[in-house]
């Protein structure tokens, strides 16, 4: 039997999600550059309902078979951003060491640059498990840079394994887009 996409606001969960991400990096940014001590519990639980989002939108837009142009575009737009904006400024906080913040936006930059001018231009974002598993690694680091006093030796491993996820699934991306236009 055919399972049926539900109708109306319930279809549109996982977008309004993806949005409700995009609309917290701002807030995170105020509350990280505006928080007082050695850690900033207010940008914290923005960061980790930012984050909660990125699992929720994709499984509910999965089980609700609602997948959207909006959603393949904004959603891994929307992690980049989170990711990016929390990495500079917990640098500037002198919570981060400059070489991941380095390695993370030249990543980035990289793949919007594949997605806006290369060949990822006419094939889209091509999200794989190790993509995937390195922004889940990536945030909970950034989690933990968040609400740890800076120099947290388990912090930096949680983030230095998400940051080699994500290059490793940057790398796999452009070898799947070598691929598709081969």
């Amino acid at each position: 039997m055919e399972e049926h996409v539900p109708a109306g606001v319930l279809r549109q969960l996982p977008n309004i999600l993806t949005t409700l991400r995009l609309l917290a990096v701002p807030l995170f940014a105020v509350l990280m550059v505006t928080a007082e001590g050695p850690t900033a519990p207010a940008a914290a639980v923005v960061f980790a309902f930012a984050a909660v989002t990125d699992f929720l939108d994709g499984e509910l837009s999965r089980r609700l078979h609602a997948q959207s142009r909006y959603g393949r575009v904004l959603d891994p737009i929307a992690d980049r951003l989170l990711i990016d904006v929390a990495v500079i400024l917990l640098w500037a906080d002198e919570r981060v060491p400059l070489a991941l913040v380095v390695i993370v936006l030249a990543r980035d930059i990289l793949l919007l640059f594949s997605l806006l001018f290369g060949r990822g231009r006419h094939l889209g974002i091509r999200v794989n498990v190790i993509g995937k598993a390195g922004t889940l690694v990536t945030m909970i680091g950034l989690l933990l840079a968040i609400v740890t006093p800076p120099g947290s030796v388990a912090t930096q491993i949680v983030l230095w394994s998400g940051v080699a996820l994500l290059v490793l699934g940057g790398l796999v991306y452009v070898r799947t887009l070598r691929r598709l236009r081969a």
